[in-house]
């Protein structure tokens, strides 16, 4: 059988016989459908606490081997791809690779179903025998503790390509997934661990598990009714609000005793007319129609369960066909003819009464849709990447317009080594004599005479006795 019918039989179990908090959003539309409506689901559950017991068990041990065995072939496959890239010499005996996956395993139950002294110490029935006693046992090799003391603790080159394989991006996704898987399997989610599943998948909590690929050898057998179901499972975040008001307010089913008396004590409403109601669920078809007529609005009805039956809208119908009765046409009636009529077309009021809301996604959320549609294709991303190239190219060319200012300015303040050739010699001026200009004659008579009132007296000093 696919494993999301297994879980959803098991999510259904726990959640009306022990109180569980449901996996599945459509578990609490079950629920609320088997308080109010008596369906052909109510016959298929056990009544017998032992019997619950015993299915709960048997159903948990089968989907707890189903992710097993799913997380044990891609861990597998992965690692092979990447021994293909960068072989280790350590990881190429095929027993060494099969106890390094399986203690790798062993760790995301750890983290998941092991969380806590006792059920480390004793791990819950559910688990098969044999992973059972290598979680007890540490120094077994396929024991995360047993295969590090091993192989990593004094082998420091062992212990760099076995850290390196382990912190790759693809290799810790795929434990993240398993580790969810093991979650699902173990049951009462934690608002933590919703939340950071939510922050994990990009803003969009998935409470189902997704499919699984399969090997052929298993089997496909599922009932028409049971295929029904399982093709109903929506996860409408609108409905979450009511869902979780009604589901607290539901009475959980806790023996045979109290739901024998429930039943007796059942009084029909004289409204309603049990004769139109229908055990049938809706087709394929219709299921179509009701998801294309949501588009973005919240329904106030959570299941077909709780739809109202055909005559009480037909009732309403006509009451309000009653309340609006206008005068006939024919009778050439009017309405008023005031010069406010068209008003009416501009009121606000009126129009976000009569116009359908365009509930569109936002610009964020649009874009991660398209993401994970085209990838690195996405228009938003491609424009992204020419808008930091171009700033790149810009500062780059920027740079080498202030680097060949530099150098040229540099180049300029370089001395030339003009002054480092030799100067020729310098010439010694000679002494030029001033030229005598010839003095008029007049001046030069003058001259003369003047020279000779300044002579000396030459006479002879007379000495007289």
């Amino acid at each position: 059988m696919k494993s999301n019918n297994q879980l959803w039989k098991l999510d259904l179990l726990e959640s009306k016989f022990e109180k569980a908090t449901p996996r599945f959003n459509h578990t609490k539309k079950l629920l609320l459908s088997i308080s109010t409506n008596s369906t052909n689901l109510v016959k298929k559950l056990p009544k017998d606490e032992h019997e619950v017991k015993g299915q709960i068990k048997e159903l948990k041990k089968i989907a707890f081997e189903h992710k097993y065995h799913s997380g044990y072939n891609k861990l597998e496959k992965e690692i092979n791809r990447i021994l293909k890239q960068k072989p280790t010499e350590l990881l190429k005996n095929e027993a060494i690779l099969n106890n390094f996956i399986i203690s790798k395993i062993l760790k995301c139950i750890q983290n998941s179903i092991l969380n806590s002294k006792e059920l480390k110490l004793d791990p819950p029935n559910y688990i098969n025998e044999e992973i059972r006693s290598i979680i007890l046992d540490k120094s077994n090799d396929s024991n995360p503790t047993g295969f590090f003391k091993k192989y990593c603790q004094n082998d420091k080159i062992a212990n760099n390509q076995i850290s390196n394989l382990s912190n790759n991006k693809n290799v810790k996704k795929i434990m993240d997934e398993i580790e969810w898987s093991f979650k699902m399997v173990r049951g009462n989610l934690t608002k933590q661990e919703k939340k950071d599943k939510k922050k994990a998948t990009g803003g969009e909590f998935i409470s189902g598990d997704e499919p699984e690929e399969e090997d052929d050898d298993e089997s496909n057998e599922l009932s028409e009714e049971e295929e029904d179901e399982e093709q109903e499972v929506e996860d409408d975040a609108d409905e979450d609000i009511y869902l979780e008001k009604a589901y607290d307010n539901f009475a959980v089913y806790e023996n045979d005793e109290k739901e024998e008396g429930e039943e007796e004590n059942f009084e029909l409403d004289p409204n309603i007319n049990y004769d139109e109601i229908t055990e049938e669920e809706p087709s394929e078809e219709e299921d179509l129609k009701d998801d294309e007529s949501e588009d973005g609005e919240v329904e106030s009805e959570v299941d077909d369960f709780f739809e109202e039956e055909p005559s009480l809208k037909k009732s309403k119908k006509s009451k309000e066909e009653e309340a609006y009765n206008l005068p006939e046409l024919a009778t050439g009636y009017c309405s008023g003819g005031s010069d406010d009529e068209g008003d009416i077309d501009n009121d606000k009021i009126i129009k976000e009464l009569t116009s359908q809301r365009k509930n569109r996604r936002g610009q964020r959320a649009r874009q991660k849709i398209w993401e994970k549609k085209y990838g690195k294709n996405a228009k938003h991303v491609t424009q992204e990447r020419e808008r930091i190239a171009n700033e790149r190219e810009k500062r780059r060319l920027e740079f080498e317009e202030r680097e060949r200012k530099r150098q040229l300015k540099a180049q300029l303040q370089k001395p030339t080594g003009a002054n480092n050739e030799p100067i020729g010699e310098r010439k010694e001026n000679k002494e030029t004599k001033p030229r005598e200009d010839k003095i008029h004659p007049s001046w030069e008579a003058k001259k003369q005479a003047e020279a000779k009132l300044k002579t000396s007296f030459q006479g002879k000093k007379v000495v007289f006795d």
